[in-house]
């Protein structure tokens, strides 16, 4: 009996934008990204977010909120607009957390709190 070629299936590669500000941040969270095969493309800012950003192409779009926190929000609005289905995660903290809702001000604890996700959780996700 002839043998029969492995089943093949083409793997959807995950697309993530990060938009942060700060580079070493920035490449930390690529870098933990990429480690699970994640493809990063990164803006250093919201006007750079804002050229890169496609509707359905980016899986997850990381949004530093932290700094220039009112272009960001806009941004965000901006992309509940036109795409209401983006998911969408606020850089918060620590470079390996996330949170699914936008805060005005970032709150300061010795805690992490609850609605905080670590990054690699969101792969799934993505």
């Amino acid at each position: 009996m002839p043998q029969q070629p492995p089943i093949s299936f083409q793997v959807r590669t995950k697309n993530v934008l990060i938009v942060d500000g700060n580079e070493a941040m920035q490449k930390v969270r690529a870098r933990v990204l990429r480690s699970h095969g994640v493809h990063v493309h990164t803006a250093k800012s919201v006007t750079e977010a804002a050229l890169l950003w496609v509707p359905d192409f980016f899986d997850l779009v990381l949004l530093d909120v932290r700094q220039r926190s009112k272009e960001a929000v806009e941004f965000w609005r901006t992309i509940r607009g036109q795409h209401p289905s983006q998911r969408i995660s606020f850089l918060v903290g620590l470079p390996t957390y996330l949170s699914p809702t936008c805060a005005d001000k970032v709150i300061a604890r010795a805690q992490v709190p609850e609605d905080w996700v670590q990054m690699p959780g969101i792969l799934h996700v993505a």
